[in-house]
């Protein structure tokens, strides 16, 4: 991801610090360090214009902006008009970091809107999300952060 050998340094221990620090509280205020370090070099490799990223980082980011909706009550507008095509992302990029038990979730969700007739508005479904990820014993932000070192990491080897 980075061409500058200290800045990979510095954020890998960051992810170590954070792995180390993992917080029990309910209350959700942003994605942990390890995560926003490797999200922002992300999006500033997209604002100079880059379009090629790996796999690992479209997983990360695609994760991210769909839990960060979530926890913050912003789903129904994160999902707009492609809901379907996000909440199958969103699916394949929880399963590729190993949160099993968040996938079910979402393909019910997506269920709602293409196979019931007449379908669950995408009110109630993305309410229903919220909900359903609030009440998750699943250490999310945790093992997102751990894909982010993980990914960091192979990068720097």
């Amino acid at each position: 991801m980075t061409s500058n050998p200290q800045i990979g340094a510095a954020r890998f221990g960051t992810c170590g610090d954070v792995l180390l620090k993992k917080t029990a509280s309910r209350d959700w205020r942003g994605h942990p360090l390890a995560t926003s370090a490797v999200l922002l070099e992300l999006l500033e490799r997209a604002a100079a214009g880059a379009n090629h990223f790996s796999r690992a980082e479209r997983v990360l980011a695609t994760a991210c902006e769909f839990w960060a909706a979530a926890k913050n009550r912003t789903l129904r507008e994160y999902l707009g008009d492609t809901a379907i095509d996000k909440l199958q992302a969103a699916e394949v990029s929880f399963a590729a970091i190993g949160l099993v038990n968040i996938v079910p979730i979402l393909l019910l969700g997506r269920i709602d809107l293409t196979q019931v007739n007449p379908p669950v508005s995408l009110h109630k479904v993305a309410g229903g999300i919220e909900e359903a990820l609030s009440r998750t014993t699943e250490p999310v932000d945790e093992l997102i952060a751990d894909f982010a070192c993980e990914q960091t990491w192979v990068i720097l080897i």
